[in-house]
C-alpha cells in the first residue's frame, strides 16, 4: 500500500470520526433538551386555578379542526416560508367539551370571547359550537364578546353571545357566501397543453377550471342550491340569536353599499344600527369595563382583569377512563384520501385500513365510529378503507359513520358500510361521481422542436406519456375504466342504502348536498353530530353507561419526526414570522396557489381514478 493511499485512508477516517462526533453531539443536545423539558414539567407550579371572578377567556387561534394537522419534517420548514404549514388550530372536541363542562361548573359564570385570530371552520362545526354557547346561556350564564372587526364565521359565533362589543373603527362583515374559482382553459390553449379528461356525472365539476373559462350552468345550479341552504341556516341561527326579523341579514348584505353611504362610511355605526352589535367602544374603554366588573389583575400573563384561560381549563379537567374493557373505537378520516400511507394531514388508504383492521381484530372493541371530515381523493384508497369497514361489519362489529364538516365523494364512499350514517344538517356530502385526467404536452413541446417517436408491438404497448400524449386505444380504455368505476360507486351506494341503481344515479352525478338535503334523499340515516353517533354505537352494541370507554385509534407519531416538525415551524416563525409574503393580499394569493398545488400533488391513485370534491373546501375557506 502506498503512502498516498494511507494519507487518503487517514483523511476519510478523520472525516468519519468528525461525522460521528457531530451526530453524538446532536444526540446529547437533544437528550438534554428533552430532559430539561421533562424535569421542568415535573417541578412546574403552573397548576390550573379558576379565577375568583368566575371568568374564562376564550381566544381561539386558527381554524376549528377535527384533529391536528401534521406535515412531514421535510416540509415543515419549507412549506411554511410563505406563511403556510398547519399553523395554529383549534380542536372542535376541546371547544365543545370546554363549554359543556363550564355550563355544569358552578365556579364558571362568564366567558369572555376574543375572535380576532379565529380562523373559521366548516358550517357544521360552527353550528355545533353555537349550540353549546346557547346551552351555556340557557344555564343563566353570560358570554361577552369583543371584536375590532367580525368576519363571517367570527360573527356567527359572536351572535350567540349575551353582549357584543365592536371597536368604533370596525364592522361586521356579514355578506353571505360566494363560490368563485380560477379558470385556466384559455391559458392552457395558449400553452398548447392537452388535458385528457375522463369523467362521469353532469355535476362533477372538479376539473371545470381546466375545461372552460367559466362555471357551467349545472355546477352553478348545484352550488346555488347547497350554498343557499347553508346561507339560510346561517341567517336562521343568527336572526334567532339576535332577535332580528326574518330576512334582516339578507337585506343587510344586499343593501350594505347604501347603508355605508348613509353613515358616511362608518361601518361600526352601520353594524350597530342593524342590530348586529350592542355597543361600539374602543379597546381601552372595553378593558377598563372588564377590570371594573371582574377585578384588576396585573399579572404578567393576564389580560388586565381576573380571568382564567378557557383551553387551560379544558386541559386541567380532561378525564381519562381506563377501567371498562369494552371499547367504542373512534377512527378519524380527516383530509384528502391518498393511496398508501400518506404524509400527514391526509387519509392514507393503507394506514386507515390498518387502523380499522386493528379495531376489527380486537375482541374488546364493540363498535367502530368512523368520523369523516374529507372531500375524498383516490378511489382505490377509498375502496381499501370501505372494504376493511365492511369486513368489520360482517364479523359482528357495529359500524357507525359520523360526518363532520364535509364527507363528500370518496368521503361518502368510505361511509357506505355503516349500520347508520349520521350527518349534521350543514355537513357537505354527496358528490357521488368519479373522474380522471392526464395533462400532456406534445403540442407545447413541438413548438420548441421536441418530439417523441418510437415503435410499439401492440396497439396498447405505448402508454400515456406527458411528452407523447394519449393514444386512441388508451383513451377508450381509460374512459371505460372511469365509467366502470362510477357504476361500482353507484352499486355500492345502492346496496348500502337499499336503493336501486337508478334511484342512486338520480341523486348522484357528482352533485353535492347538505346533510339535510342528503337526509331528505335517503343518503344518510340520521341528523346529528359526534355525540349522537357515539350514543347510536352504544345503543346498537347493547352497552350501558359506565360499561364502556371511548378511545381513538390513530397512527403512532415518531417522536423524533414530531420534534423536527416542531423545530421547522419554530425556525420559520423566528426567521420569517408569518412568511416571506406576510399576511396581506399577496401572501393570501401565494397560499391559495400553494393549496391548489398541494391538492394536485395528493392525486396519486394507482389507476388515475378519483372520487374528489374540490369545491367542498370553499365552505371552510369562507371567513
Amino acid at each position: 500500500m502506498s503512502s498516498d493511499e494511507n494519507i487518503v485512508a487517514r483523511i476519510w477516517r478523520y472525516i468519519g470520526a468528525f461525522q460521528h462526533g457531530i451526530l453524538r453531539l446532536f444526540g446529547i443536545v437533544l437528550i438534554l433538551f428533552l430532559l430539561i423539558v421533562f424535569i421542568g414539567g415535573l417541578f412546574s407550579s403552573d397548576e390550573f386555578e379558576m379565577a375568583d371572578s368566575g371568568v374564562l377567556v376564550f381566544s381561539p387561534e386558527g381554524p376549528v379542526v377535527e384533529e391536528p394537522t401534521t406535515i412531514s419534517p421535510n416540509d415543515a420548514f419549507t412549506a411554511s416560508l410563505l406563511g403556510g404549514g398547519p399553523g395554529e388550530e383549534v380542536l372542535l372536541r376541546d371547544v365543545v367539551e370546554g363549554f359543556r363542562r363550564a355550563t355544569e361548573d358552578d365556579d364558571v359564570t362568564t366567558i369572555v370571547m376574543n375572535l380576532e385570530r379565529f380562523g373559521g371552520g366548516y358550517p357544521a362545526a360552527l353550528h355545533q359550537i353555537a349550540n353549546e354557547m346557547d346551552a351555556f346561556r340557557d344555564a343563566g350564564k353570560e358570554i361577552i364578546v369583543y371584536g375590532d372587526n367580525f368576519s363571517m364565521t367570527g360573527y356567527f359565533l359572536a351572535s350567540h353571545a349575551s353582549q357584543i362589543y365592536l371597536h368604533d373603527m370596525g364592522g361586521a362583515t356579514v355578506n353571505g357566501y360566494a363560490v368563485y374559482r380560477t379558470f385556466f382553459r384559455s391559458l392552457l390553449d395558449r400553452l398548447e397543453v392537452t388535458l385528457n379528461v375522463y369523467r362521469v356525472g353532469t355535476f362533477k365539476s372538479a376539473l371545470e377550471p381546466y375545461l372552460g373559462d367559466e362555471m357551467s350552468e349545472p355546477a352553478a345550479e348545484a352550488n346555488r342550491y347547497v350554498f343557499g341552504d347553508i346561507w339560510d341556516a346561517y341567517q336562521d341561527s343568527v336572526e334567532a340569536a339576535r332577535g332580528l326579523s326574518d330576512g334582516a341579514l339578507q337585506n343587510y348584505a344586499d343593501q350594505l353599499p347604501e347603508l355605508m353611504l348613509a353613515q358616511n362610511g362608518d361601518s361600526a355605526a352601520v353594524s350597530l344600527n342593524a342590530g348586529l352589535v350592542d355597543q361600539v367602544i374602543g379597546r381601552g374603554h372595553y378593558r377598563d369595563m372588564l377590570e371594573e366588573r371582574f377585578g384588576r389583575d396585573d399579572g404578567e400573563d393576564s389580560l388586565g382583569f381576573e380571568a382564567s384561560d378557557f383551553f387551560d381549563y379544558v386541559e386541567a379537567n380532561r378525564e381519562f377512563n381506563l377501567l371498562p374493557t369494552d371499547k367504542i373505537v373512534v377512527i378519524k378520516a380527516v383530509g384528502g384520501i391518498v393511496d398508501g400511507n400518506g404524509d400527514g394531514g391526509v387519509v392514507g388508504g393503507d394506514q386507515h385500513a390498518e387502523l380499522i383492521r386493528r379495531a376489527r381484530l380486537d375482541d374488546d372493541v364493540r363498535a367502530i365510529v368512523l368520523r369523516i371530515d374529507s372531500g375524498g381523493g383516490s378511489a382505490f384508497a377509498s375502496e381499501l378503507i370501505r372494504e376493511e369497514l365492511e369486513m368489520a361489519r360482517l364479523e359482528g362489529k357495529i359500524v357507525i359513520a359520523s360526518m363532520a364538516g364535509v364527507a363528500a365523494s370518496g368521503g361518502y364512499w368510505i361511509a357506505t358500510p355503516a349500520h347508520e350514517i349520521w350527518a349534521e344538517p350543514t355537513t357537505i356530502t354527496g358528490s357521488i361521481g368519479i373522474f380522471g385526467f392526464i395533462p400532456t404536452f406534445e403540442d407545447s413541446l413541438a413548438e420548441v422542436g421536441v418530439f417523441e417517436d418510437g415503435i410499439a408491438l401492440t396497439e396498447t404497448a405505448r402508454q400515456p406519456s406527458p411528452t407523447g400524449g394519449v393514444t386512441d386505444a388508451w383513451d377508450t380504455m381509460i374512459q371505460s375504466s372511469i365509467e366502470a368505476g362510477y357504476e361500482r360507486f353507484l352499486s355500492i351506494v345502492a346496496e348500502s342504502r337499499n336503493m336501486t341503481r337508478d334511484e342512486v344515479d338520480a341523486v348522484a352525478q357528482g352533485r353535492i348536498w347538505t346533510g339535510q338535503q342528503a337526509f331528505d334523499r335517503g343518503l344518510v340515516d340520521q341528523l346529528g353530530g359526534y355525540d349522537e353517533a357515539i350514543q347510536a354505537a352504544v345503543a346498537r352494541a347493547g352497552l350501558e353507561e359506565g360499561d364502556y370507554r371511548v378511545i381513538e385509534f390513530r397512527d403512532e407519531v415518531d417522536p423524533f419526526a414530531q420534534f423536527l416538525e416542531m423545530f421547522g415551524q419554530s425556525a420559520r416563525t423566528a426567521m420569517f414570522g408569518e412568511g416571506l409574503l406576510g399576511s396581506g393580499l399577496l401572501g393570501d394569493m401565494a397560499r391559495d396557489a400553494q393549496d391548489e398545488i398541494e391538492t394536485i400533488n395528493m392525486m396519486n391513485d394507482p389507476n388515475g381514478i378519483y372520487a374528489t370534491c374540490f369545491e367542498c373546501t370553499a365552505f371552510r375557506a369562507a371567513r
